[in-house]
């Protein structure tokens, strides 16, 4: 039987935050008036920018579908609401990527070595251009891959090394502004052919600049080829003495520093927004957003929005279709682990030392069920009966395709069979009212016969 003093996991209810309120309340206005406030700045609305907003506000609710936890032994249970699963907007579902991300970079790709972050910034002027081009996005990767695996070779002076490199890249700022940058986890040296580990010296000062040269040259070249830039715009730009450019390395990770490799793993996966970093004014229709980062215990206001900008800028972190937001190259490339972990099947033996390679689990072992990242999040086990402390079980799922048996679990436990009706916003409710005021102010007398507080001189 489990232990009784297990924390109990409580299923979240994503309609009472103020991230839920502020996109669903709103979203039906936000279609409507898309096109006169967004369409020029932004472009289009894609399809799956619409498939995700909708998805987020079902993600969580249990009368869009649930699983059934059962206690056998005192006949407890719970329900569990799907989630969406979709990427962009739901804090929760990006931050369950996080977790497996995490498990999968440490069981089954990395090398037990240092290593190092490196955040790839653009000049502003640049950063709209790679918000929606898929092609262009994997382009800049490359080039951040390429300007690291030349500054390790020249470094290392070998040129047959190879680095071991996890890039992603991040669509937004702290502030949910259109920010395109790169993050990456990169081996703090490079790898021979024969898997030796060269670890290179990595002085800030100078080092960093050479490799932010080495980037912003075979971005910009990259932009020229996909005729994004012209070549004298180009020119102009390298011979400026602040290109706009940087690239930060600060961030270093030992070998075996496992802790600090999960919060770094966990960092660069992120969601742009949290629930704790929203909150959201019905009245006025404004949506406070706060800082990731805590200063003296407390997150400041980074920025302040009307709510359909807002949606707008969540729609930005929506990747296209078939855009892998996280990407391998080098030493830690799908084909490399692949090619070392055939090698090791085989049986292969030489005179060379063999490569550090972490060995990886197999697909099943490596996904995690969703109790498994709850507890891992949380430190609470979902399963854990709230009653008698032994362990549950999943005994059914009911999706929307079985209307008649969902509403009958849901009308028996007092759950909305339906999501409630809201209508317009509250905060254009009284904007119309204003301008309605504004335009018959004969029906509205400024002033009112004073009251003398008698109510039985009432008709």
């Amino acid at each position: 039987m489990a232990d009784c003093s297990t924390a109990v996991y409580r299923p979240r209810r994503p309609e009472k935050s103020a991230l839920y309120q502020a996109v669903v309340r709103n979203l039906d206005l936000f279609y409507e008036r898309y096109d006169d406030r967004f369409l020029a700045q932004h472009g289009p609305l894609s399809a799956r920018a619409v498939k995700t907003l909708e998805g987020f506000g079902r993600c969580g609710r249990v009368a869009f579908g649930l699983s059934r936890a059962r206690c056998d032994a005192c006949g407890n249970e719970f329900l569990v609401a799907f989630s969406c699963q979709l990427r962009g907007v739901c804090p929760s579902c990006q931050q369950k990527r996080a977790e497996v991300l995490c498990r999968f970079v440490v069981d089954a790709v990395i090398a037990p070595v240092d290593h190092r972050q490196l955040v790839f910034v653009l000049p502003k002027m640049l950063r709209s251009a790679f918000h929606r081009d898929r092609e262009l996005l994997r382009g800049l990767c490359r080039a951040a891959v390429d300007a690291t695996q030349a500054f390790y070779r020249a470094g290392l002076d070998r040129k047959d090394l190879s680095v071991g490199m996890m890039v992603v890249p991040q669509l937004f700022g702290d502030r949910l502004n259109a920010h395109v940058h790169l993050h990456a986890l990169a081996s703090d040296g490079a790898f021979d052919p024969d898997g030796q580990f060269h670890r290179m010296p990595f002085g800030m000062q100078h080092d960093i600049k050479v490799l932010q040269r080495l980037f912003e040259r075979r971005v910009l070249d990259m932009m020229v080829k996909h005729k994004r830039l012209s070549e004298r715009l180009r020119d102009d730009i390298l011979s400026w003495q602040h290109t706009g450019f940087s690239v930060d390395g600060s961030v270093r990770v030992m070998a075996g520093d496992h802790p600090k490799l999960l919060r770094l793993v966990r960092y660069i996966a992120r969601p742009a927004v949290s629930f704790e970093r929203i909150s959201y004014d019905d009245s006025t229709g404004n949506v406070t957003v706060r800082s990731a980062k805590k200063t003296g215990g407390l997150r400041p206001v980074v920025a302040q929005y009307d709510v359909l900008t807002f949606i707008a800028l969540l729609t930005l972190q929506v990747p296209p279709p078939g855009t892998h937001m996280v990407r391998y190259f080098g030493w830690y490339s799908s084909r490399s682990r692949a090619a070392r972990q055939t090698g090791a099947k085989m049986g292969e033996t030489s005179d060379s030392a063999p490569p550090t390679e972490v060995q990886p689990p197999g697909a099943k072992e490596r996904r995690r069920r969703w109790a498994q990242l709850i507890r891992q999040v949380f430190e609470v086990d979902p399963l854990a009966c709230t009653r008698c402390g032994a362990e549950m079980k999943i005994v059914s799922f009911i999706t929307p395709s079985q209307p008649e048996v969902l509403h009958k679990i849901l009308d028996h436990l007092g759950e909305e069979t339906e999501p409630r009706a809201t209508g317009p916003p509250k905060w254009l409710q009284i904007l119309q009212a204003q301008e309605q005021m504004d335009e018959h102010p004969e029906c509205y007398p400024e002033e009112y016969p004073d009251w003398d507080g008698d109510d039985s001189q009432a008709a």
